[in-house]
């Protein structure tokens, strides 16, 4: 392949992956070229593994962390602008940074070709049945949902509004106490649409989404901990939205951060500080340090 076509095939890469649709007949006038070169073009980018969505005639490109991979080497992003696409991909799950903006405007380009070929493929039929009551307003019944948080499994009749970035779960409205939860889409055996349309329309928002994916109306509290390197590291790493909330701490001789960060629910930050005895010092408030007391006693630490 000579390279001004290297390059147009680049370029029109960029452009198919910014969440906007394009006709053949529009890409051959952005890029000064026939229509019969567009077709060659976008089976060349197909043959490498891109997921091409076709609708009504308009193209756009579906990006799953694979395609996310190869398309990163093949265009050379600097390293600051991988590490926000991977985050965005693979890990951010909520919160209201530039962060979540780009995750959504990522997720947007999933479909259930892209998604076919990751390694979820029993849950895609409930993707799919569940993607199809938010589009048709309908209710739905989240057959045998197995919830941790209260330890049953049970049947849920909600109303889904909003997939979460990568499909991980779904938000409802929980028709039992007229809340919008998280159900997570591993912990679904089946979905049965029903014959009701929604009716709670206005109920539907996304509550507060903390650092540690848990979600709530609103704040439960602002937890302060004192962490060492590793533990700044390991918050860095797996839950990037944390960083911000971090500060250095004037201890001397000692590298030692400041975490001070609003949360929905203990249960997050819980399991992140209760992994990393003796690299973390809760300040307060004095209810997580009572939940984390009660959890050591049921790990029998």
């Amino acid at each position: 392949m000579d390279q001004p076509k290297t390059e147009t095939i680049l370029r029109m890469l960029v452009l198919l992956s910014g969440g906007a649709r394009y006709t053949v007949s529009e890409l051959a006038i952005h890029f000064s070229c026939s229509e019969r070169t567009i077709y060659r073009d976008l089976y060349t980018m197909e043959n490498a593994g891109f997921v091409l969505d076709r609708t009504q005639g308009h193209y756009s490109l579906n990006l799953c962390p694979e395609e996310a991979k190869k398309l990163h080497r093949l265009l050379h992003f600097s390293e600051e602008e991988a590490y926000i696409l991977y985050r965005a991909l693979e890990m951010v799950k909520g919160g209201t940074s530039v962060s979540e903006q780009l995750v959504r405007k990522l997720n947007a380009l999933y479909d259930f070709r892209a998604l076919s070929n990751l390694s979820r493929k029993p849950e895609i039929e409930i993707i799919h049945t569940l993607d199809e009551a938010i589009r048709t307003n309908k209710q739905v019944n989240l057959h045998s949902y197995r919830s941790s948080h209260s330890e049953t499994i049970t049947d849920r009749i909600v109303e889904p509004f909003e997939f979460l970035p990568e499909y991980s779960a779904v938000w409802c409205l929980d028709l039992f106490d007229k809340t919008c939860k998280q159900f997570k889409i591993s912990r679904i055996e089946q979905v049965y649409v029903l014959n009701s349309n929604r009716q709670n329309q206005m109920l539907h928002r996304v509550p507060f989404t903390d650092a540690f994916r848990m979600s709530a109306f609103e704040s439960l509290a602002t937890v302060e901990a004192e962490l060492s390197l590793k533990a700044a590291n390991l918050l860095r790493e797996e839950y990037p939205l944390a960083e911000k909330y971090l500060s250095d701490l004037d201890v001397s001789g000692t590298l030692r951060y400041l975490l001070k960060i609003p949360v929905a629910d203990y249960h997050g930050i819980g399991r992140f500080v209760l992994g990393l005895q003796g690299e973390v010092k809760v300040v307060g408030p004095e209810e997580f340090k009572n939940f984390l007391r009660e959890a050591q006693k049921k790990m029998g630490l």
